[in-house]
């Protein structure tokens, strides 16, 4: 049966497209064209940085983040940047299997040493929720507590305003646009080490803001992880 299924639903590859045999890998040949985040790496987000002597971004050093620590594994740049896009909004949600392994090898270690209690996903909008039919971030989670043991928690954090596209917007101007727009669930225990897991880290305002709402509620730690990075501006 599952032979038929690969007949009938061949696996893509999340980078081009092309057909693979597993359904969340990817070809040969596109192993060789994405690019990873290595050092040097900034110290408080994980993103790259030129200068091996600074331990921040110029992004963390301008503005104070509440969180502990990144865990970014793509820079977010082609063909990592095309595959998340058809991701988000061109239905194909089977991508998530791959992002969501490729955090899981990458830092496995560096979650267990943290002693994460809980994987929150970044929340859509209920509007952006029912036009897409999926949450990006939490198909990520999904994948990546599998590999790594960890639960998922989809209902602590809401998102209880649709904010502006956030490419629109300047650094201020976003985090202005976020703060009232992230709330916990007045139902939910918040635990003490919470993983905030993206599809894409830019200006991190959104998972700033995402972590002072945890920290509010109760947090004692929140760390994020993502698929990509944007570089610093």
């Amino acid at each position: 049966m599952k032979d038929l299924v690969r007949i009938i639903y061949p696996g893509r590859c999340s980078i081009c497209d092309d057909i693979v045999e597993d359904t969340g890998g990817i070809c040969s040949s596109c192993r060789k064209y994405i690019s990873y985040v290595s050092e040097p790496l900034c110290k408080k987000c994980g993103k790259e940085i030129d200068d091996a002597e600074e331990e921040y971004c110029t992004d963390c050093v301008r503005i104070k983040k509440s969180f502990v620590r990144g865990f970014p594994v793509f820079n977010y740049i082609s063909p990592v940047k095309e595959s998340l896009s058809r991701l988000k909004y061109e239905m194909r949600q089977e991508y998530a299997c791959f992002y969501g392994k490729e955090i899981a090898e990458r830092f496995c270690k560096e979650f267990k040493d943290a002693a994460i209690d809980v994987l929150v996903p970044v929340p859509v909008s209920e509007k952006r929720f029912k036009k897409r039919g999926y949450n990006q971030a939490e198909l990520i989670a999904a994948e990546l507590g599998k590999c790594i043991g960890v639960q998922v928690n989809s209902r602590m954090l809401q998102r209880s305003i649709d904010t502006l596209p956030q490419k629109k917007l300047g650094n201020e101007e976003r985090m202005r646009n976020l703060m009232k727009a992230f709330s916990v669930n007045p139902s939910v225990k918040v635990p003490g080490r919470i993983l905030l897991v993206d599809d894409i880290y830019t200006t991190g305002s959104t998972i700033e803001a995402c972590s002072r709402a945890l920290i509010r509620a109760g947090a004692e730690e929140v760390y994020f992880t993502s698929a990509a990075i944007g570089r610093s501006s």
